[in-house]
């Protein structure tokens, strides 16, 4: 009986090993990554850069610009009134719907 049950018991921790390599397992230090893409990938032996898949950033020109990147810590911190439906309508649309009510172009 001894026997047979070291061979289970070594099937079963094989069978363990074998499972798909994931980020939970070993140390941390050892992750596969956080799901980016691979942006090389080689093909008969050849290494290919993926292009598309490194991001471009368009920027302006920003010669003469006198401001500098940097916001001191000293700022005074700007709290203001969380913005409502109602108020984005009295902004946006309500002005339009008075003038032409007063005009008459619209019905009650």
């Amino acid at each position: 009986m001894p026997l047979v049950s070291r061979i289970i018991r070594s099937l079963t921790r094989g069978a363990d090993r074998s499972r798909p390599w994931n980020s939970k397992m070993g140390t941390k230090y050892n992750n596969m990554g956080r799901g980016a893409p691979e942006l090389v990938h080689f093909k008969k032996g050849q290494r290919i850069v993926m292009r598309n898949y490194i991001p471009q950033y368009i920027l302006p020109d920003l010669t003469g610009f006198e401001l500098k990147p940097y916001v001191t810590p000293k700022v005074p911190e700007v709290h203001c009134d969380p913005v409502t439906p109602k108020d984005i309508f009295d902004v946006c649309c309500a002005p339009e719907i008075e003038a032409q009510f007063k005009e008459g172009e619209t019905s009650e």
